[in-house]
């Protein structure tokens, strides 16, 4: 064998390995999420990932909604101009256009039918939301009148203490959105307490005006705050109201018995199954044995309880047959007839006379 052979074979020309700083490491589930290009599975292009959705009045509060869904899921920066589009050479340029894709049905699911058709035909997801801007954002001066306006105007009403504190909170952010507190651009920073003192103000100016728009049932305890100083917070006010709120409303347990006690009786309709008297006098003089419901007589003279006299035990059979109650005649000689008997028919008082003659 030859000695080029053995030097092909020798360990001096075999490929060397892969140091361990040039061995490629497999990219974690967290590096794929800060990827601007990662889809997450759940991600489909019917998805409305904003509501409600945008109409011609709620651009600003929408907007506010919309940034901070894409900032959720890193793409932004399709929208705000920092993540352009590739050339068609370059390797990410399938990754942009499919996440432009993606963002710009996003949008069109959050915005009303009738907007949707007139941003149908946009390329990118960055000159919608351009579109939108510059049609539905109006100018701050006028928007921050009008919150002005707003804020001032409103009062609680028949709101509860909860639904009034909202309203002037949503209110309060957008003004805080329109009109930020400047940060100190000073170089050093500086330590003075500028910045503090008109945050302070602008904490106390909500407060102010959360309290005088209560109604007149919180005036002592609205007094018993605007008396304080320093004055709380605006979130603290609203925990002091929601206590005297729960305390005004809730009834006392001294008014739940007296309450009890003045409301009428319910009538109890358990007696109405129970059997009546088959007869009903029409005469509030007229006597009713109690034994065997007959009128005419008390039980203390009752011939069916105490007995029939010796004549009148041939009448018995007589009465006996009277009380059936499919006997016609017997039915008929419980009501009063014309001669104003006792409570037998005309053929039992011939039979009773005619014994005792």
């Amino acid at each position: 064998m030859s000695d080029s052979d053995d030097s092909s074979h020798s360990p001096r020309n075999s490929p060397k390995p892969l140091s361990m700083a040039e061995t490629p490491k497999p990219r974690s589930f967290q590096q794929d999420m800060l990827d601007p290009y990662y889809m997450h599975p759940s991600d489909n292009p019917g998805l409305a990932i904003v509501t409600p959705s945008l109409n011609n009045t709620n651009f600003h509060s929408w907007s506010r909604s919309l940034k901070l869904a894409l900032m959720s899921k890193n793409k932004l920066g399709f929208i705000d101009g920092t993540l352009l589009r590739p050339n068609l050479t370059d390797p990410n340029f399938v990754l942009w256009n499919r996440c432009n894709n993606m963002v710009m049905a996003w949008i069109t699911n959050s915005i009303d039918k009738e907007i949707s058709e007139s941003v149908l035909w946009i390329d990118s997801a960055k000159e919608i939301w351009e579109e939108l801007h510059e049609r539905y954002h109006q100018g701050d001066i006028f928007r921050i009148s009008d919150l002005q306006e707003e804020i001032y105007a409103q009062k609680q009403g028949e709101q509860t203490i909860t639904q009034y504190f909202t309203t002037l909170k949503k209110l309060w952010q957008e003004f805080d959105n329109f009109r930020p507190l400047p940060n100190c651009t000073c170089e050093p920073v500086c330590h003075c307490l500028l910045l503090p003192t008109i945050k302070t103000y602008r904490e106390n100016d909500y407060v102010i005006r959360f309290l005088k728009g209560l109604n007149d049932q919180y005036a002592p305890v609205r007094s018993q705050i605007m008396l304080l100083n320093p004055l709380p917070s605006v979130n603290k006010v609203f925990s002091m109201l929601i206590q005297q709120e729960r305390q005004i409303f809730t009834p006392n347990p001294d008014e739940k018995i007296i309450a009890q006690i003045q409301k009428p009786p319910i009538k109890n309709r358990q007696n109405d199954n129970l059997p009546k008297p088959s007869y009903t006098p029409k005469s509030k003089g007229l006597k009713i044995c109690t034994y065997c419901n007959k009128p005419g007589h008390t039980i203390e003279v009752c011939f069916k309880k105490h007995g029939f006299p010796p004549y009148l035990k041939k009448a018995n059979i007589a009465l006996a047959t009277a009380d059936e109650p499919d006997n016609e005649e017997g039915a008929s000689g419980t009501s009063e007839d014309n001669s104003g008997n006792i409570g037998f028919t005309a053929e039992q008082q011939r039979a009773l006379l005619a014994l005792l003659q």
